[in-house]
Order: C-alpha cells, then structure tokens, then sequence
C-alpha cells in the first residue's frame, strides 16, 4: 500500500485537528497563522475527500458530528505521537 494515496494531505490533517480542538475555524487560522476562508477550505475538501460531514455548521458555530469526532481522536493522537518523536 502507497500510504501518499490513501491519506489525505498532511495539512489538511493539521487544519482538521485545530478546527476540531478549538470548534472554530476563524481561531484554527489565526493559531496556524491562515485566514479563515483558507480553514474553510481545507476542511471542506478533507470531508470531500474522505466522502464524510466532519462538522455541522448553524449559523457561528461549528460542532463536530460521530465521523469528525473518530477522526480528531485519530488524528490528534498520531499528530501527537508525530510531534513526540521528532521533539528528540
């Protein structure tokens, strides 16, 4: 298995954790430093992507549905383990 072309791009992994951590996209840009409609689209390409709603959007609020909640646990834990091993 090519693991390039079964996973989605890294950065959208990281996008999707500080959206997911913070249920806010406006605050997820300014901790990665990218205007939110950059979030925006990272996150709507990754739930295009995967063929998943990751959150549910009302109004200013974002809240994450059972796939998103699975995949923040999944990807903030081997974000982790990532940022653990090259902290050496």
């Amino acid at each position: 298995m090519v693991l390039r072309h079964s996973l989605p791009p890294a950065n959208a992994l990281v996008v999707f954790e500080a959206a997911a951590r913070l249920l806010n996209f406006t605050a997820a840009g300014r901790e990665l430093n990218v205007a939110q409609p950059a979030v925006t689209r990272q996150i709507r390409k990754l739930e295009e992507d995967l063929q998943l709603a990751l959150f549910i959007r009302r109004n200013n609020a974002v809240f994450l549905t059972d796939e998103g909640q699975a995949l923040y646990a999944t990807v903030s834990r081997s974000l982790g383990e990532i940022a653990d091993h090259a902290d050496v």
